[in-house]
């Protein structure tokens, strides 16, 4: 590109010039700039004096101005300049991306400056390495002395940051980078530093601590709490060493989050050395697996003797990342090189716990699967578990996802959290991004007038995700919906009371001190509805619904069942309020006899331990116990575990004490009010000759359960499609259709049960 100039007849110059720009490649790094002496002269510029040139990118080079002979216009009129001085605007005042070596640039954006001597100057320093850090924390004096005498070299400009990598009077103090900020220097001067100037050191760190940092900061909802715990465990004792140290208190060295994916146990840690500038050295089993004999243990070495080297100089936080995938649990099956990795994971801790300024952090979803030496007293002794939000902690981080769509206090938030039970941070993360896609495609943007519109958006699309809670249980059904049930007033109404104390009211067990009922048992017959009854009010009391059935449950391997179990009840409590419900009950923990093999006992009494578990402070599985902290608000255990079966006589008797299944409730075939009502329900959408009909059919049907009555409507439906009376929209049930199939079905439930079911009762 050849450089084009021109004065205009009001003496203005136009035109443009190419910029040669090295980013600090001077022989010793000063902030030289070669500029043709004819553009000199059109600029009014001074040769050693100095001149601002304006990037782009919302920065400004300081150069000292050297003249070039004038061959060098034969390719253009160019400026050659060192960038190692550099102004940012106060907007971009992290900013540190360079823009191409190779740009046109206006001349009118090449200003001379004027210089003045400054009285006092703030200076960062970054060094190239800790062990520059630690020589300067021995000899701060003579060292400010000498960078007086570097800083002596350059003309700075306010909130400059220089670069002196190659400078020799700077290598030899390990200074790779100065960021200095003097309020006596203007837009239009640049400042040199003289023998009066008084240089203040604000702050001193190394550039590989630099590269630790986390400068990202985002707002965390729902985990608040928890982050003011971990700054208390973590910055109290650094900010009060030597009162520790003289009282003789020793401080833990380690903490383990323990929580479902999803949940922000990452998102916390990085949150915390954000806002505490705290130096991450981040690991994770992706990072530092290798192919080959050994590296993966060398690897972890090297991240470990990164995070020590890093504490001397101040505060460093190493963080360990799906720890159970690095420090699995030693089995008789264990292969060689996870018991090696396992022992090295062990040695490394043990190693960082002597240094006072590293603390460790490890954080995983399965608990159950670290070594048992990982968690000792030492290492990881302090455990902090991270449920699935509650209600209020899931509108709080809606807000924050939303909150350049909805007002923090926009009633839309609630009721959208309301309607979310089991849904962690990630799972309300993805449903706002999806919201926001699809919302956008179709109005093209969200503004004041179509917000209500947006939050019934986020309503429908909750159909869409699945919460991470049940993705970690691949035998669990499907999230229930809301059905309308016909008759069972009695039995609604009970089973209405019981969720209602279960999901509202439970925080005042814990205040009057009251054992909480565990469990419900619904019996009757088959087919009275008692599987639909669970998961619509569970569905209606919005909590996290969690279903299983002696199909799903069983494990033809030796163990697998009762890990389920366990797993099952686990999910339950990371999701409280939650609801387990057990299908069939019976067909899976029956009663206990002389001709009950080992496995049948075995499930029952995992069952067992499950139930009682849930009254205890702290959550078990498989051994792991999880600590609680004081800040938890779930000291209340809100599972309410709800089992339907067709034989009560069949099952143990140790689940029907009270503490188990308190509520033994009956669900007994539909009477005539209660058939007329489902039949009602069950031809809404149909043409019927006349209202009378379903009060002849009702009063036909006495002791057909809820199934047989929907049976014998689709029995119906199949006779009029097959006589004609059907049209596009709806079914005509004509008299004859209903009398048929009245007469080709019969009541599948003898009086006999009936009357065992109510001697049960």
């Amino acid at each position: 590109m050849v450089s084009t100039e021109k004065m205009t007849e009001s003496g203005e110059i136009e035109g443009t010039v190419n910029v040669k720009r090295y980013a600090s490649s001077g022989i010793i790094d000063l902030q030289l700039c070669y500029i043709p002496i004819q553009t000199l002269t059109i600029i009014r510029g001074e040769v050693g004096g100095y001149v601002s040139i304006k990037l782009n990118c919302g920065t400004e080079i300081i150069c000292r101005v050297l003249p070039v002979a004038n061959l060098f216009i034969k390719v253009g009129h160019q400026i050659i300049c060192f960038d190692c001085v550099v102004r940012y605007s106060r907007s971009n005042e992290c900013t540190r991306e360079f823009i191409s070596s190779d740009l046109a640039l206006n001349i009118t954006e090449i200003s001379c400056l004027d210089t003045i001597h400054v009285k006092r100057i703030s200076v960062s320093v970054t060094f190239g390495g800790v062990d520059d850090v630690l020589e300067y924390k021995k000899n701060v004096s003579n060292f400010c002395n000498d960078l007086k005498g570097l800083l002596r070299l350059y003309g700075i400009s306010d909130n400059c940051v220089i670069r002196c990598r190659k400078n020799p009077l700077a290598r030899m103090l390990g200074v790779v980078e100065l960021h200095a900020v003097c309020d006596e220097i203007t837009r239009a001067s640049v400042g040199t530093i003289t023998e009066e100037t008084e240089v203040v050191v604000e702050r001193v760190c190394s550039e590989d601590k630099l590269k630790m940092m986390v400068r990202s900061s985002v707002p965390l909802g729902g985990l608040e709490k928890i982050l003011c715990y971990l700054k208390q465990l973590i910055m109290d004792p650094w900010k009060n060493a030597e009162i520790f140290q003289r009282k003789g208190i020793c401080y833990p060295t380690g903490v383990l989050l323990v929580g479902p994916p999803g949940c922000g146990k990452t998102s916390i840690v990085r949150q915390l050395c954000a806002e505490e500038e705290i130096c991450l050295v981040a690991a994770s089993g992706v990072d530092i697996v290798g192919p080959h004999h050994g590296e993966t243990e060398s690897n972890f070495r090297k991240i470990g003797n990164q995070a020590q080297s890093l504490s001397r100089e101040g505060p460093c936080i190493l963080f360990l990342d799906e720890l159970d995938s690095l420090c699995s649990k030693k089995t008789a099956d264990s292969q060689v090189h996870e018991l090696q990795l396992t022992a090295q994971v062990l040695l490394v801790l043990d190693e960082c716990s002597n240094c006072p300024n590293l603390f460790v952090i490890g954080a995983t979803n399965r608990p159950y699967d670290l070594d048992t030496g990982v968690r000792r007293s030492g290492r990881f002794e302090i455990e902090i578990l991270l449920n699935v939000p509650t209600a209020t902690e899931r509108a709080s981080i809606l807000s924050v996802h939303c909150q350049d769509l909805l007002r923090k206090d926009h009633p839309g938030l609630a009721k959208i959290a309301e309607s979310t039970p089991g849904f962690v941070g990630a799972d309300l993360e993805a449903l706002v991004q999806n919201c926001k896609d699809s919302f956008q495609k179709q109005y093209g943007k969200i503004c004041e007038e179509n917000r209500d519109d947006f939050v019934n958006e986020m309503l429908h699309s909750l159909k869409t995700i699945t919460p991470s809670i049940n993705k970690s249980l691949t035998f669990l059904t499907a999230k229930p919906q809301l059905v309308p049930i016909g008759g069972l007033d009695q039995v609604k109404q009970q089973l209405h009371h019981i969720f209602s104390l279960h999901t509202k009211f439970s925080h005042s067990y814990q205040q009057f001190k009251i054992k909480p009922p565990r469990g419900i048992l619904l019996y009757g017959p088959r087919g009275c509805g008692k599987t639909r009854l669970i998961g619509s009010l569970a569905s209606q009391h919005s909590c996290t619904f969690l279903s299983a059935n002696a199909s799903q449950l069983l494990s033809p391997y030796v163990g697998e069942t009762e890990k389920r179990i366990a797993a099952l009840f686990h999910a339950a409590r990371l999701a409280q309020p939650s609801v387990i419900f057990l299908d069939e009950i019976d067909g899976l923990f029956g009663v206990r006899d002389s001709t009950s093999g080992g496995v049948h006992v075995s499930l029952l009494n995992e069952l067992l331990q499950a139930m009682d578990g849930a009254d205890v402070n702290s959550v078990s599985l498989q051994g792991a116990a999880l600590f609680k902290n004081q800040y938890s608000d779930y000291r209340h255990d809100a599972v309410l575990v709800c089992a339907a079966t067709n034989a009560p006589d069949r099952i143990d008797a140790a689940l029907l004490r009270p503490g188990r299944f308190d509520y033994h409730i009956y669900v007994p075939p539909p009477d005539f009010t209660a058939r007329h009502h489902i039949l009602q329900l069950k031809t809404k959408k149909m043409n019927l000759p006349n209202d009378s009909i379903l009060d002849t059919l009702a009063q036909h049907t006495d002791g057909y359960t809820g199934a047989e009555l929907e049976n014998l409507v689709l029995q119906a439906s199949i006779l009029a499609v097959q006589m004609g009376n059907i049209d596009r929209e709806t079914i005509t049930l004509s008299e004859e259709c209903l009398l048929e199939a009245l007469q080709n079905t019969t009541p599948s439930v003898s009086k006999k049960e009936i009357k065992m079911y109510e001697m049960f009762s």
